[in-house]
C-alpha cells in the first residue's frame, strides 16, 4: 500500500487536479476519467468520477469517513493524525499545506508527464468567496470575503520546483488570472478551456 512518498508506476500520462473554484464547473469530470487520473478535494467525494481524494480539514475528513459506504474513488489521503484503515497519510514534506496543493503533490508522485490544475481560480470576481461548496457544512459562508490564496501560490511553487520533470498547467483561469510566481516557473503553462480540450483530445 502506498505510504504517501514516491510511487514508481506511471498510471496515466495525464493527472487532473481539481480545485473547487467556479471554473471547475466548465469541465466535465466524466470526460476526464478515461483519459487520466482525477484528483480532487474534500466534498468532491460525492462525484463518481474522482479517482484519488485528498482532505486536510478534520471535520471534512470525518464526513468523508462517515460516508465510506458511498465511496467510488480508489484512495483517500489525509493528514496522518486523521487516517484510519481506509485512508492513507499525506507526505510529511507537505505538512501544513492545503488540500489542493497536497492533491497536486500526490499527483506528482505518480509520474504523470502533465498535471492540469483545474478550478484553481484563487481570485473571485464577485467580491465574495469563490468556492462552489461555500455555505455548506465545513465550508465558509457564501457571503464571506474572498479567501487569502498566497499560501496556495507558494505551496504549488514549491511542489513544481521539486518535480521539475512534470509540466504543470493552469487550465481556464478565472478572468485570465494566473499568479506571476507560477508564470515564472520553467515547467509551468497556461491553457484556455478550448486549448486544454484539444490537447487531451476531448471530443466535443
Amino acid at each position: 500500500m502506498p505510504d504517501g512518498t514516491e510511487i514508481d508506476v506511471i498510471m496515466h500520462e495525464f493527472g487532473f487536479v481539481l480545485g473547487n473554484g467556479r471554473t471547475r464547473l466548465a469541465v466535465n469530470t466524466q470526460d476526464l476519467q478515461p483519459l487520466g487520473t482525477v484528483y480532487a478535494c474534500n466534498r468532491m467525494y460525492t462525484d463518481p468520477h474522482v479517482d484519488i481524494l485528498v482532505s486536510v480539514d478534520e471535520g471534512m475528513t470525518r464526513e468523508i469517513h462517515d460516508h465510506r459506504l458511498s465511496w467510488t474513488f480508489r484512495e483517500h489521503y489525509t493528514r496522518p493524525q486523521y487516517t484510519n484503515d481506509l485512508s492513507l497519510p499525506l507526505d510529511k514534506r507537505w505538512q501544513g499545506y492545503s488540500s489542493g496543493p497536497n492533491a497536486a503533490a500526490v499527483a506528482a508522485t505518480r509520474g504523470h508527464a502533465y498535471i492540469f490544475l483545474i478550478g484553481m481560480d484563487l481570485e473571485t470576481d464577485t467580491g465574495v468567496i469563490n468556492n462552489i461548496y461555500a455555505g455548506t457544512e465545513h465550508y465558509k459562508p457564501a457571503t464571506d470575503a474572498p479567501t487569502f490564496y498566497g499560501n496556495w501560490v507558494d505551496q504549488l511553487v514549491h511542489i513544481s520546483e521539486v518535480y521539475t520533470n512534470i509540466r504543470f498547467i493552469h487550465v481556464n483561469p478565472l478572468n485570465g488570472f494566473t499568479p506571476d510566481k507560477w508564470k515564472k516557473l520553467t515547467n509551468f503553462s497556461i491553457m484556455s478551456k478550448s486549448e486544454f480540450e484539444s490537447f487531451i483530445c476531448i471530443d466535443k
